[in-house]
C-alpha cells in the first residue's frame, strides 16, 4: 500500500466516523444530545461539523491530482459524513422546534 492510500484511508476513516476535530474539540454527530444544547450551540455544531467536511474538498482535490482510488475514497467518505450530518439534522429538528431556536442548519 503507497502512503498516497494510507492518507487517503486516514481521511476517509475520520470522516465516515462522523466524527470531525475543531480546534480541539472534537464534534460528534452521532451522540450529541441536541436536548441538553443551547440554540447557539446547536448551530455552532452542525456549522462546525459542516466547515470540517467542506474543508475535505481541498484534500480530496489534492488527493485527485496524485490519486484516483484516493479520491474516490475521499468522496464516499465525504457523501457518509453528510449521511451523518441530515441523520442528525432530522434528530435535531424537533430540539430546535421545541427551544424555539432561530437557526438553519
Amino acid at each position: 500500500m503507497n502512503k498516497l492510500s494510507i492518507l487517503g484511508l486516514a481521511l476517509s476513516t475520520s470522516i465516515m466516523t462522523g466524527c470531525m476535530t475543531t480546534d480541539e474539540n472534537s464534534v460528534d454527530l452521532t451522540t450529541v444530545d441536541f436536548n441538553t444544547l443551547t440554540c447557539e450551540q446547536i448551530d455552532t455544531v452542525f456549522k462546525d461539523y459542516k466547515e470540517n467536511v467542506d474543508s475535505g474538498d481541498n484534500y480530496t482535490s489534492l488527493l485527485g491530482a496524485l490519486s484516483s482510488d484516493a479520491e474516490a475514497t475521499a468522496k464516499t467518505a465525504k457523501a457518509t459524513a453528510m449521511t451523518a450530518y441530515y441523520s442528525a439534522k432530522k434528530v435535531a429538528e424537533p430540539a430546535i422546534k421545541v427551544k424555539g431556536c432561530n437557526i438553519n442548519i
